[in-house]
């Protein structure tokens, strides 16, 4: 009987009384991981105005002085004047295009407007708080840049440490050795410590510090070309065109008559003496001669016409744009 119960107790096991495998739980999306579009216009600042002003014919200014960026992000600012007349008054558009470090990211543009304005005008502009490139202001940056290079240069030159006698510092190493005060001491302070300076601290000391990296900060260079005025000749009407009429003349001898004057040449003679007869008047006529026209020249006069120079296009000066230049004089 005690073997039945455990043979039933064994089989109980056996029957798939085996703890339930639990679920494995749904995976999550991590929102995380996804990629987030980077805005590269606010990772550079100095670009936040969207208009600038300039006096006319200003030259050789540095539209990217100002601006930073995050080179995480960003690799490079350019941007683009050839659009800019700095000889004429108007309005005229920059375009700054910011590059991204990640190649697979387009390039983003920045379109800014600059008015080129009269002398005049940039004094008001400046009466009301608006700030205005003039030559004035150019030369003020280039004068404060100088500066600054000058400053950064005298710093790198205080930087580098002078350069002490190799084999003074080598003698003084090999006289505080350990084996001080004996015979093998002055054997070391001999030619051996000058071929072999000593591997410590001070060979440190006689190292140049690393010269900090230059980055180029590239100002649009320009040249001018003179475009001289274009024009044409063209013919103008001084006096219309008109027809003349002309009278023709011819000396002939014509019968006249005594009593009234009248030209009886063309007429009945007789009647006409006989009617002055009957009212009791003269009757009678003479020969005369006389000037009579006898038709008419007709006469086309063409029109007169002259000739001008018209101007088609004044002549004017351009900007145009001549490579990159920075500050260290490299070119591009």
């Amino acid at each position: 009987m005690k073997n039945i119960k455990i043979c039933l107790l064994i089989g109980a096991l056996l029957c798939g009384c085996a703890a339930p495998t639990p679920e494995k739980p749904e995976k999550s999306e991590d929102k995380t991981t996804q990629k987030q579009e980077i805005n590269l216009e606010k990772n550079v600042k100095g670009l936040e105005l969207d208009k600038l002003y300039m006096e006319v014919k200003t030259k050789g200014n540095d539209f990217l002085k100002g601006i930073t960026y995050d080179k995480k992000v960003v690799k490079e600012v350019l941007v683009d004047t050839s659009n800019v007349n700095y000889e004429k008054e108007g309005t005229y558009e920059i375009v700054y295009t910011i590059v991204p470090v990640d190649s697979k990211m387009e390039p983003v543009e920045k379109k800014v407007q600059i008015e080129v304005v009269s002398p005049e005008k940039a004094e008001e502009l400046k009466k009301e708080g608006h700030d205005v490139i003039t030559n004035e202001t150019v030369n003020e940056d280039k004068k404060q840049e100088e500066a600054e290079k000058k400053e950064e240069e005298s710093k790198g030159e205080e930087q580098n440490p002078s350069v002490e006698n190799p084999s003074n510092e080598s003698t003084g190493n090999a006289a505080s050795g350990s084996n001080s005060g004996t015979s093998s001491t002055g054997n070391a302070t001999g030619n051996n410590a000058v071929s072999k300076p000593s591997t410590g601290s001070n060979n440190q000391g006689t190292q140049k510090p690393s010269t900090p990296s230059h980055t180029h900060n590239w100002v649009q260079q320009y040249t001018t070309v003179h475009h001289p005025e274009k024009g044409h000749n063209e013919q103008y009407v001084i006096k219309e065109a008109w027809t003349e009429s002309v009278p023709i003349y011819e000396t002939v001898t014509r019968d006249i008559c005594s009593a009234c004057g009248a030209d009886i040449t063309d007429l009945d003679v007789g009647a006409h003496m006989y009617n002055h007869m009957i009212n009791g008047e003269n009757g009678g006529y003479y020969s005369d001669v006389r000037e009579v026209q006898t038709g008419t020249n007709t006469i086309n006069h063409p029109a007169e016409y002259g000739t001008r120079y018209v101007v088609d296009q004044a002549a004017y000066d351009e900007q145009v744009p001549a490579g990159f230049k920075c500050s260290c004089g490299a070119t591009k």
